[in-house]
């Protein structure tokens, strides 16, 4: 393999990879033509087998393989196998073209990290430790295989998909999807088990309900007995090879135990099946949709399977974007102005954007940057106008949808994936295997869990806090740089406190909380937390939260006072460890990003991102970003004729008129410095050969002295004088001074006049300021008032809420009591009606028994009878009462 030692070896070499297979077949799946195969494994190892089993049926090209040496039982060995850069290079990559490297989804393999090799001989795939470590390896291999990759045009796809919901499955069962594109897996989600759902979904009238081709367009009526399941799972797939079609099969996820003593085969097949056509989601924007899911038709059979109801939509948020990279150097250009004038681009371009394209924006600017090796400059210089905007309102630092945050937020999701997988993935992970309760709530538990749920949620932050103030080690050095330059520029203006503020709410409020709160966004974990969960790491974040900015619950949140000695405990902890992550002198041995930015790829989306956000702006605007619009316009032109381009105005710019210098008309126009070669007395001067470029000069028959044949020149020329635009007449020049003095008076005279107008234009402009201040004033007191008046207001409607809330409250009491009574009187009723029916039978049974004894007996028979009767009506009475 021919990869540069120098570079390759020193990178290669402290990189531990685990080889999880190395397989000599080719395959593919696709369900449409192997049936799933019945087992006792399930999940990975499951997945394995089946497509092992089913190699012999299928016959494509090579794609991602899970086959090793052992048969298929791949994860019954977690070891990691430390491979040297001679195995490692053993690769042969240069010498097939058709050589794919790329990243392989996590849900494939259940490894997180992992990257395949793929050429037509072998498929190898391998676990990294990190996601920076991948890219990394990725990048070298490619390299590798192409050395000249940045100087090449080449094609990048990428697919964005948000599988969110399915609507009318059938009940009590558990599902899963799979993603394939051109009838190739690529990932799968989780598996979800849903319930009877008695509530009809309303969403199915989305935005895109009404279009066709397999868009849902009436579902929202359906009145079949199906289920609703929620998946909320993201899947983001690079370096995608040429496809054309997204496909997502629907399967049941049968427990081990059914499927090991079933006999239906059905289950090993997809229920149904949604199919995408790439070019209609492709752009920048996302599209979400209900797709409806069409039944899968059994092999041999003639129907389709009854389990999927006939109104199974899935709804499905996603894009595709195909993006051709031009050579490095067409970008050169573009990449020194973004270097150089980042801050200005900025400052011009963030008033006019969405609080998407912001973030687009930044996210884009900060790939490029900090492969230039500017972001940390970028950043630092955001984060020092962010404090100047805000001004005394602290409270607002870091807190709004501007360019400095959501830089902020992509540059630690960049550099910051590790040290935030060691710090929570532990957590999050151990939470989501959990069963215990975190709800503190009295409206939401019992009063028995009460004091256990307080007592897990607390042991849950006292291991978040400890894990984020103890672990020093992986904590990027970048942001240590970060932020001890937003320290020093604190302290530099006597605010110390504002830096304090600025570090908290970049850290917590914008990274470490929120990948508490959504852990899946992160890449901590894959599936969306069930509610029990969520709530657990919704009162974490707001726990630590508080924490980091060093304030404790209020009467807002009654239930979550029992915290705030937990917050009071950890204060010092937490100063502490600001000031360390803070500290430019910090002795703490902190890690550095390694990974790797493709700064041709970044460069040709940023280009993208500018072009589709400056196209529509209007005109004067467009004149205001020069030059960017043109630079950005060259780019465009190597892309082809189709591309988008920006609308530029050429004015053109008239020449100024030629100011002839002082003392023109006592020379010549004419007048040739000839240089006079001197030559020794007595000797003769050599005929010069000329070269063929210049031709011979012709002797003259008579030699004129140099002074005569100027004046014969200056003679000569003096009639052609007249017509250079520049030459004056001496004779005329009094009349033309005086011409020219009169002219300087009119303009004097003029602006003059315009300098009035313009005095009085301000006069004016001054007394409309004054008006409108004069307004403002009246206005601001006016909103004082209404503000006083709202808040009075809303006070009045808390209080009437709170009385509210304790009358609806009694009423639920006593809800409860009539409730119980009702059930008493209904059991009294019961046994009510029950002797009543033992009455009449017992009555029906005395009439039988005078009418057969009545016509036979004699009257002291009779008698005797009587007082039996009577004895009898007696009981019967008392057990009726």
């Amino acid at each position: 393999m021919t990869i540069c030692r120098k570079r390759a070896s020193s990178c290669l070499s402290n990189l531990s990879l685990q080889n999880l297979t190395d397989s000599h077949t080719n395959l593919q799946f696709n369900p449409d033509l192997a049936p799933r195969s019945k087992g006792t494994d399930s999940g990975v190892r499951a997945l394995i087998k089946r497509r092992f089993q089913g190699a012999a049926l299928r016959k494509s090209n090579t794609q991602i393989n899970v086959i090793g040496n052992n048969g298929g039982r791949l994860h019954d060995s977690r070891e990691s196998l430390s491979i040297p850069v001679s195995a490692v290079e053993s690769l042969d990559l240069s010498s097939d073209q058709t050589t794919v490297i790329r990243p392989v989804h996590s849900s494939i393999l259940g490894e997180k990290y992992c990257f395949e090799v793929i050429n037509s001989e072998h498929n190898h795939c391998f676990g990294c430790s990190s996601a920076a470590e991948r890219d990394r390896w990725i990048e070298n291999l490619r390299r590798a295989a192409q050395p000249n990759k940045d100087n090449c045009e080449r094609t990048e796809n990428s697919l964005s998909v948000w599988v969110n919901e399915a609507k009318d499955l059938p009940p009590k069962r558990r599902y899963y999807c799979e993603l394939h594109l051109d009838n190739t897996l690529f990932a799968r989600t989780t598996s979800r088990a849903v319930e009877k759902s008695t509530n009809r979904s309303s969403t199915a009238t989305d935005g895109g309900a009404a279009a066709s081709g397999g868009a849902l367009g009436g579902a929202g009526s359906s009145s079949g007995g199906g289920c609703q399941l929620f998946w909320g799972e993201f899947f983001e797939l690079d370096n995608l090879p040429p496809v054309s079609q997204l496909t997502l099969h629907l399967f049941r996820d049968d427990e081990p135990k059914k499927k090991r003593h079933s006999k239906d085969d059905s289950s090993l097949y997809p229920l149904g099946s949604v199919a995408i056509s790439l070019a209609d989601i492709r752009g920048r924007a996302f599209q979400e949709k209900w797709y409806q899911i069409v039944p899968y038709k059994l092999p041999g059979s003639g129907g389709t399977k009854d389990q999927l109801g006939s109104q199974a939509f899935l709804r499905v948020k996603a894009r595709f974007q195909n993006l051709k990279v031009l050579p490095i150097e067409r970008y050169k250009e573009f990449a020194e102005f973004v270097t150089m004038n980042y801050e200005v681009m900025c400052v011009n371009l963030e008033p006019l954007l969405p609080v998407r394209e912001k973030e687009e924006l930044a996210g884009a600017l900060v790939h490029v940057l900090q492969s230039i090796g500017k972001a940390k400059e970028f950043l630092i210089t955001l984060g020092s106008r962010e404090v100047q905007r805000c001004g005394e309102k602290e409270a607002l630092i870091f807190r709004e949808n501007t360019l400095a945050t959501k830089a902020i937020d992509e540059y630690m999701k960049l550099v910051g994936q590790k040290y935030l997988i060691d710090t929570l993935g532990d957590f999050i992970t151990r939470l989501y295997a959990s069963t215990e309760s975190c709800e503190v709530d009295p409206r939401k538990c019992t009063a028995s869990d009460l004091q256990n749920n307080q007592r897990h949620l607390r042991e849950g932050c006292e291991d978040v806090a400890k894990r984020i103030t103890e672990m020093n080690e992986s904590f990027p050095v970048e942001l240590n740089e970060i932020f001890s330059s937003w320290m020093e520029e604190c302290e530099g203006r006597g605010r110390v406190e504002i830096g304090q503020r600025l570090i908290s709410a970049s850290l917590f409020l914008r990274f470490l909380c929120p990948a508490i709160l959504s852990p899946s966004l992160f890449g901590l974990t894959q599936p969306y937390p069930d509610p029990p969960t969520l709530r657990a790491l919704t009162l974490t974040a707001k726990v630590i939260q508080n924490l980091a900015n060093f304030t404790l619950f209020g009467e807002k949140e009654e239930y979550m006072l029992f915290m705030n000695d937990f917050l009071q405990q950890h204060w010092e902890n937490m100063r502490g460890f600001l000031q360390r992550v803070s500290n430019p002198d910090s002795e703490l041995a902190m890690s550095r990003f390694d990974g790797y930015v493709d700064l041709p790829l970044r460069l040709a989306v940023l280009h993208g991102l500018l072009v589709d956000i400056i196209s529509p702006m209007e005109q004067e605007t467009i004149d205001k970003l020069h030059p960017l619009p043109s630079i950005l316009n060259q780019i465009t032109d190597s892309l082809g004729p189709n591309a988008p381009r920006i609308t530029v105005r050429r004015t053109e710019q008239s020449k100024p008129d030629y100011v002839p210098p002082r003392g023109l008309a006592e020379y010549s126009p004419l007048h040739n410095s000839v240089q006079q070669l001197t030559t020794e007395p007595g000797s003769k001067r050599k005929r010069v050969m000329r070269t063929q470029s210049v031709p011979d000069r012709v002797k003259p028959h008579k030699r004129t002295p140099k002074r005569q044949l100027l004046t014969i020149k200056t003679k000569r020329t003096s009639a052609k004088l007249a017509a250079v635009p520049w030459y004056k007449d001496i004779n005329n020049r009094e009349s033309y001074q005086i011409k020219t003095e009169q002219e300087e008076i009119n303009i004097l005279e003029k602006h003059e006049q315009e300098l009035l107008e313009l005095r009085t234009g301000v006069d004016q402009v001054t007394e409309r300021e004054l008006e409108m201040a004069k307004r403002l004033e009246d206005f601001i007191v006016q909103s004082q008032d209404q503000n006083a008046m709202l808040e009075a207001k809303v006070q009045e409607l808390q209080n009437m809420l709170a009385m509210r809330d304790e009358q609806l409250a009694s009423a639920m009491f006593r809800l409860g009591v009539i409730e119980e009574e009702r059930e008493e009187d209904e059991r009294k009723l019961n046994v009510a009606m029950a002797a009543a029916e033992r009455m009449n039978v017992l009555e029906k049974q005395f009439a039988d028994l005078l009418k057969d004894k009545c016509s036979g007996g004699n009257l002291t028979d009779g008698g005797q009878r009587n007082t039996q009767i009577s004895d009898t009506d007696t009981c019967l009475l008392g057990n009726s009462q």
